[in-house]
């Protein structure tokens, strides 16, 4: 009895116009757990029927009083306004094309009579758990459809916001290429070019593990970490170093970011590069391939603080050719038979020297694997240095000097002095620009002082207390050389090591200055002795780019302290 109810008594009416046959078939029913409703024509039926939810299974006789079944149906059928519920005809006819006119009137089942009541109680049980099976499924449609539209309305807010953010925190660089397709509607590759205070040229090809929505989450809070301090004007390390401090802390544990970091410092025509995890990268140039950056790392977000290691790798590069760089989506992309498309085919499509690589590189890879979308996110960049026109070429070009502090802005002094491993661990060019920033200069005057700043600071800290020769990188293997001492020494600064800055504006003076002077506790040194031609090595490029940027530099003997005087902005 149980098998035939749900959760309340279902109610059957039972259109006969034989009185006898009407009430035996009700009380059979009843016995079996059903409530009846009992109706002897056409028209009783009809009106029962249109009150809404009442019925949940017909019995109906074929021949009635005031008509047929079939005419009740097509009756039914004229009025859309309410739901019909399934119906088993009882007849004498066992008319195969007489069946088949019942059926295309909408008849769910069909019993002879004489009804054997067994039989009657099979086929309503069967019915009566078809329709509750039909309406169970109907409504998992229903609750499918209204999820997937909020799952689409969802998914479509959750695009804009990643899409925005991601166009906020990137921007055109001449120079710069990227091509990148996502195999879902989100995209866990991501590619951000983005200028420092000093104007040097930060870039980020990163891919997180997996794809879709949940490799997007992932990689979201390393494109906030690294445009952040980009724009707070950091060095490579410390950035490589709070993303992988953020990742390792904000995201689950089979989760993590491989990533392929650029740091293009124009002037001295030096690329700094940190691989973690990602493909091999190549300086080429002419089709040839005159330097690799393989990965030495392991990828952001795996290791803890004290096992990471944010070493980067520097290369002097040459005036022509350009930096290429891809994710394991465009090598590992297969064909029918399972053949990777290889950084090998890479290689041979470089060394043909294409006019444009990222296209020859994608009609390749859509006919190796026979698709114009892939299974996994796609990305690759090209990296050119001579088409750049970074901030340090603005303003040495002279057009950087245009900046002014307003009317009236009174005096103002900033310093800050670090000793051992402070000096290390803390950068003070960023420090300084956040302060200026705070207290209302304009960005292009930032600018100015940032670069100053940096140089003072890097030749006082590398040149004064760490006592590093320049013409160390001239030498072959020489930047490998050179950072690995700085690092070392790094390692064994004490109290007596200081270094000191200050910036002060002075407004009363007659042509009023910015004056910014850096103190260390080396040796000092004797700038007469620089090479006269040094502006054209490593070595002594960034008193140059001082001097080019400030209106009057003075070297103090013993020459471990220099100031800066910028007159030109008022």
């Amino acid at each position: 009895m149980t098998e035939l109810m749900s959760e309340k008594s279902l109610s059957i009416l039972v259109v006969d116009d034989d009185q006898l046959l009407n009430q035996l078939l009700c009380e059979f029913l009843f016995s079996k757990g059903l409530n009846t409703v009992s109706v002897y024509s056409l028209a009783e039926a009809e009106r029962t029927l249109k009150k809404a939810g009442e019925i949940d299974l017909v019995l109906l006789d074929y021949d009635l009083g005031d008509g047929t079944g079939l005419d009740l149906m097509r009756s039914l059928a004229k009025d859309s306004t309410y739901s019909v519920p399934p119906v088993m005809m009882i007849s004498v006819n066992e008319d195969p094309e007489f069946l088949e006119n019942c059926f295309s009137c909408g008849i769910a089942d069909y019993i002879i009579k004489p009804v054997n009541l067994s039989l009657l109680a099979l086929k309503v049980r069967a019915l009566i758990n078809s329709v509750a099976m039909q309406k169970l499924i109907s409504l998992q449609n229903a609750e499918l459809a209204h999820f997937k539209r909020e799952s689409e309305r969802e998914e479509a807010v959750a695009k804009f916001i990643y899409e925005y953010l991601l166009g906020q925190n990137s921007q055109r660089v001449e120079g710069v290429e990227t091509w990148l397709q996502s195999s879902s509607s989100f995209s866990g590759d991501i590619a951000m070019a983005r200028t420092s205070p000093s104007g040097d040229l930060y870039f980020m090809l990163a891919d997180a593990t997996g794809h879709g929505l949940s490799a997007a989450i992932t990689i979201m809070p390393a494109v906030s970490i690294f445009n952040s301090m980009v724009a707070k004007g950091f060095h490579l390390q410390p950035i490589v170093t709070e993303l992988n401090k953020k990742l390792s802390r904000d995201t689950p544990p089979d989760r993590f970011v491989a990533a392929l970091i650029i740091h293009v410092q124009q002037g001295t025509g030096e690329l700094h590069i940190w691989n973690g995890g990602m493909p091999t990268a190549y300086w080429v140039s002419a089709g040839k391939i005159l330097q690799s950056f393989r990965s030495r790392h392991m990828a952001l977000g795996i290791l803890d603080d004290h096992q990471f290691d944010s070493t980067v790798e520097t290369f002097r590069y040459p005036k022509t050719g350009f930096l290429f760089g891809c994710t394991d989506g465009l090598l590992e992309a297969a064909d029918a038979t399972g053949e990777s498309f290889s950084m090998r085919r890479v290689v041979e499509i470089i060394e043909t020297e294409p006019e444009n690589l990222h296209h020859e590189l994608i009609s390749a890879l859509k006919i190796h694997t026979g698709q114009a979308r892939f299974n996994d996110d796609v990305s690759m960049c090209t990296l050119t240095p001579s088409q750049m026109l970074l901030g340090n070429s603005i303003l040495l070009a002279g057009q950087g000097l245009r900046g002014k502090i307003a009317e009236g802005f009174g005096h103002f002094s900033w310093a800050i002095e670090l000793s051992g491993r402070q000096i290390a661990e803390c950068e003070i060019p960023p420090l300084a620009n956040k302060f200026l920033q705070y207290i209302g200069l304009e960005k292009n005057i930032c600018q100015i002082v940032f670069l100053i700043v940096s140089e003072m600071v890097s030749n006082a800290i590398d040149h004064g207390i760490l006592r590093l020769e320049s013409a160390l990188k001239e030498k072959e293997d020489g930047f490998d050389l050179y950072f690995q001492e700085r690092e070392n020494r790094l390692q064994n600064l004490t109290a007596k090591d200081v270094i000191q800055l200050t910036i002060e504006w002075n407004p009363e003076a007659t042509n009023p200055d910015l004056t910014i002077g850096v103190r260390d506790t080396g040796d000092g040194y004797d700038p007469t002795k620089l090479d006269k031609r040094s502006d054209q090595k490593l070595s002594g490029r960034g008193l140059h780019l001082i001097r080019g940027l400030a209106q009057t530099v003075e070297i103090i003997p013993p020459g471990n302290k220099i100031r800066a005087v910028i007159r030109s902005i008022q």
